[in-house]
């Protein structure tokens, strides 16, 4: 088996790989930081290999190694945007300084688009992370100098995540709640007011890089693509916004784990490589 961490700012998503496969198949396992060093005790079977990605800082990937160390004394090979590019362009100005987190969800996007038609035929790709921060990335065919075409990171927005626009307002202020609920389109209260305002937000930056995105594609409609915890209070918005100005745009597709999907697609070689080596015991 191979073992698979993506280590967040709030919580920790493992997966894994069986033998032979290129694509988990289960749902991640969620892990509070508290919980992590018992992971060994959560998982039914000894990984062979443990691949990693780390925005949570220091401290984590410390605690991760250790549990890894003491369970399996395995070491965990972490990944991040210096990995990966002979699968994908990176378009970034300094393409290490991208965030481990966002170049690996692009690495799983492409794992789920890679098949699509709309992609295939020229259709740039949306992903939009709704998590502690919101980071909304976009992908699209780039032709090379010798006629061929790659698809590339052409590049993203970071914006502060619905739960942290909602604690700033209500900590920079003095009067103004920690608001909850969901947007209406006229606010008549200030709960309602934050929670449409902060929707309308996010909602309205991932339109902004829909339209720029189909305007930098020769007008082909976008794939749109969403993860992230905080999904579900910008979801009614979005989809509400999205048909006012699209009626005939297909809804967002969720992807559990699009981190994970980038570090799966690490796991295998690229197409053409040949098998991986993967230990005798693997198998």
């Amino acid at each position: 088996m191979i073992l698979l961490i993506d280590a967040g700012n709030s919580r920790v998503k493992i997966a894994w790989l069986a033998p032979g496969e290129s694509r988990r198949s289960a749902p991640p396992l969620v892990l509070e930081h508290a919980e992590l060093p018992g992971l060994a005790a959560r998982l039914d079977f000894t990984p062979r290999r443990i691949l990693g990605s780390n925005v949570a800082g220091g401290a984590v990937r410390d605690t991760l190694e250790r549990a890894c160390c003491a369970a399996w004394d395995l070491p965990v090979r972490w990944h991040d945007a210096r990995d990966g590019h002979d699968r994908l362009l990176n378009g970034y100005r300094q393409p290490a300084r991208l965030g481990a987190d966002r170049w690996l969800g692009l690495l799983g996007l492409l794992q789920h688009v890679e098949d699509e038609p709309a992609w295939r035929a020229g259709a740039p790709c949306i992903l939009a992370s709704f998590g502690t921060a919101t980071t909304i990335d976009t992908l699209a065919w780039r032709t090379q100098a010798g006629g061929g075409r790659r698809p590339a990171f052409i590049g993203g927005l970071i914006l502060p995540g619905a739960a942290l626009m909602a604690r700033s307002l209500s900590q920079g202020t003095a009067d103004l709640p920690l608001a909850r609920g969901g947007p209406v389109d006229f606010p008549t209260d200030t709960d309602a007011a934050i929670a449409s305002g902060i929707a309308a937000a996010q909602a309205g930056a991932l339109l902004r890089q829909r339209r720029l995105a189909a305007e930098a594609c020769s007008g082909a409609r976008p794939l749109l693509f969403v993860s992230g915890g905080d999904w579900p209070r910008v979801q009614a918005e979005l989809r509400a916004a999205l048909t006012r100005t699209d009626p005939d745009a297909a809804p967002p597709h969720r992807l559990d784990s699009p981190v994970l999907d980038g570090l799966a697609s690490l796991a295998r070689p690229p197409a053409g490589a040949g098998p991986a080596a993967e230990p005798a015991e693997d198998r």
